[in-house]
């Protein structure tokens, strides 16, 4: 009698699908289908594959029923599992997701690059359309205000309020723009071709041109009470336009030139003043701006006074920036105007801020004194230099000697000692000894007038 249990006998033959074995009423009908089973085969014959066990029947045998009830039904397809086709259906599906995330990611990657290709071509041509637009530099003044000095004759009706090496200077009044009136300085290009420059004209094209750049680098990008800032640039094809705010009274040169002709008075209380603003200037390029900007050119000519006679620096065409890396800067050849140069720079081309020093300590005489370097005074003089001249006398016995006469009899002629022994400071030969511009303004914020 059939128990349940697999014959040894027909265990060879589980690759068929069908046996008939007549007279033997508990083999009769089909041979039970192999299909895989649960867990529980493999618990009670780990030696037999899952595919190729035979499921038991908990209940005994019956003649009146079908065996094969006794058996799981047999699997749809004996060589392609369930289970490789749902493997196949993930991997398919996987697939097309990995598919979909590579031509989305693609995509997106040639749009972005087309866009960028295609502002930049728009740019290019706007460009081209527009070579002579003004790159503008602050809100207090708008681009279509200078659509004037697109014209070849748009300065013709201006006063020109000044000159110097590089160009003239204009002013206007623009009634729509917040300030008013600007000054408008106006570098030449050379006419000429380029084969028919001369070396001197190369020089002096370069010249311009690296002005042109140090004023945008520098004085384009910064923002101090003390200094003037600059508005806008204007590039046409024979020439360049710097704008600026307009200093209503003019620079401390000039001033001192009326005061020296008698047609003006400038009292000590304005000229320390105006000494502490150039000293707070000085403190902010040196100190609080990254990189830290050394001027090189720092004279009465460059310091213009405004309408409540605030100092402002200006005039950045020489100035250069320094990494915070870095100690100094070596130049090719010295900038600067004579009688202001610090000496080390003019020993070794080498230049950092208290070179600005050395120049902020002459014209800080130059208040005081009321005498510039240039001045006829100081050739008929041994020592033939302001500073030398300076230091003679700092050291004599009778120091007041030194005072602007304008200035004398005051009342604040202690005072002016004290600012001279200041400039005696910052015009000392070793640059390492001298002030920077912090120290340098608060021994002049420490003087009461």
């Amino acid at each position: 009698m059939f128990t349940g249990k697999i014959p040894p006998s027909l265990r060879s033959f589980r690759n068929l699908r069908f046996l008939n074995i007549s007279g033997n009423s508990f083999l009769h009908g089909p041979l039970p289908a192999m299909n895989q089973l649960e867990s529980k085969s493999m618990e009670n014959n780990k030696t037999v594959p899952k595919r190729y066990s035979f499921a038991e029947s908990d209940s005994p045998p019956n003649s009146s029923t079908n065996q094969t009830d006794n058996f799981i039904a047999p699997a749809t397809s004996p060589t392609s599992p369930p289970t490789h086709k749902n493997k196949n259906k993930k991997k398919k599906v996987i697939r097309w997701i990995l598919g979909f995330s590579a031509g989305t990611v693609a995509g997106i990657i040639c749009g972005a690059i087309f866009s960028v290709l295609f502002k930049f071509i728009l740019n290019l041509i706007k460009g081209k359309k527009n070579d002579s637009g003004p790159a503008i530099f602050s809100q207090l003044i708008k681009a279509e205000e200078l659509a004037f000095l697109d014209k070849d004759d748009g300065l013709a009706s201006l006063q020109i309020i000044g000159k110097g090496g590089c160009g003239e200077v204009y002013k206007t009044d623009l009634p729509s723009s917040k300030l008013k009136t600007v000054a408008i300085k106006k570098i030449i290009q050379s006419p000429k071709d380029a084969a028919e420059l001369t070396q001197e004209d190369t020089k002096l094209m370069n010249k311009k041109m690296r002005q042109i750049k140090s004023e945008i680098q520098t004085v384009g990008q910064i923002r101090h009470r003390n200094l003037v800032p600059l508005l806008a640039h204007v590039s046409r094809p024979n020439c360049h336009y710097l704008v600026y705010e307009f200093m209503k009274n003019g620079s401390l040169q000039d001033i001192l030139q009326q005061v020296k002709d008698g047609s003006r008075e400038l009292d000590w209380p304005a000229r320390h003043r105006i000494a502490l603003g150039v000293a707070a200037g000085l403190e902010y390029l040196h100190l609080s701006h990254a990189p830290r900007i050394v001027h090189r050119d720092l004279k009465p000519a460059n310091v213009l006074l405004d309408d409540d006679m605030e100092a402002r620096i200006t005039d950045f065409g020489l100035a250069k920036s320094i990494p915070d890396a870095d100690t100094h800067m070596t130049s090719s050849n010295v900038a600067g105007t004579l009688g202001y140069i610090a000496p080390e720079y003019h020993q070794t081309l080498k230049f950092t801020d208290k070179c600005d020093i050395y120049s902020f300590g002459v014209v800080l005489a130059v208040l005081v004194m009321g005498k510039l370097p240039s001045d006829g005074f100081f050739q008929r003089t041994s020592e033939m230099s302001l500073v030398k001249w300076l230091r003679n006398v700092m050291t004599s016995e009778d120091p007041k000697q030194a005072i602007d006469p304008n200035l004398m009899g005051n009342g604040f002629e202690e005072q002016m000692i004290l600012v001279l022994k200041i400039a005696c400071f910052c015009t000392l030969d070793n640059p390492k000894e001298r002030p920077n511009s912090k120290d340098a303004r608060l021994m002049l914020a420490q003087i009461k007038h």
